[in-house]
């Protein structure tokens, strides 16, 4: 006749039982940290980028003619995530003295700012009249004239598209004027060139 198997004892039970315990205490800790970590990864593919900065140099004035003026912009831009972003263009006014409001122009400008990167960016811009007097008035002033160039750069990614604003003040020589209005001047029949 087959015997009977041996029963448990109470010391066996409960270390059996402990470990049990243990055992379902880890798989359910387990189980919350991988749930707490997709939920992180959702969330951070989720977040919107965070808006670059564009930080103004200098503005220099490279010419004066009758299309208006021809000014180089230096811009440092940086993208504060970690994803690449691009520059895609510049939008720029200008008012001269406080006064004389130039036209407005943008200007494509396709530059890629890696991840947490300054990124040093020259911008040439023809700045036009609005119209002529302006120029004459300008040509005619005695001392170096102000101005302030306002704008925007539009920039973008996969997930952000943004118009990030710059103002930039400069200033236009006494020389540079001078150079303006002999610049403006018409050509005269019979005469090589124009007064120097």
């Amino acid at each position: 006749m087959r015997a009977c198997a041996r029963p448990f004892g109470r010391r066996t039970v409960a270390v059996a039982s402990t470990a049990l315990l243990r055992y379902a205490r880890d798989v359910k800790g387990r189980t919350l940290f991988a749930a707490a970590l997709a939920s992180a990864l959702v969330a951070s593919s989720c977040k919107k980028p965070d808006p670059p900065q564009v930080t103004p140099k200098e503005a220099r004035v490279v010419a004066i003619g009758t299309q208006g003026i021809d000014v180089l912009l230096k811009v440092e831009a940086t993208n504060p995530n970690g994803i690449t972003l691009t520059v895609q263009s510049f939008t720029g006014k200008a008012k001269l003295d406080g006064r004389w409001d130039m036209g407005t122009v943008t200007v494509s400008k396709p530059v890629v700012l890696p991840p947490r990167t300054p990124t040093m960016i020259d911008v040439p811009m023809t700045l036009p009249w609005t119209d002529m007097t302006t120029l004459a008035q300008v040509a005619a002033s005695q001392q170096p004239v102000p101005y302030v160039v306002e704008g925007t750069a539009k920039i973008g990614g996969e997930k952000l598209n943004v118009d990030v604003p710059f103002t930039i003040p400069g200033t236009i020589t006494r020389e540079q004027l001078i150079g303006a209005a002999l610049n403006s001047l018409p050509a005269i029949p019979g005469l090589v060139g124009r007064p120097k």
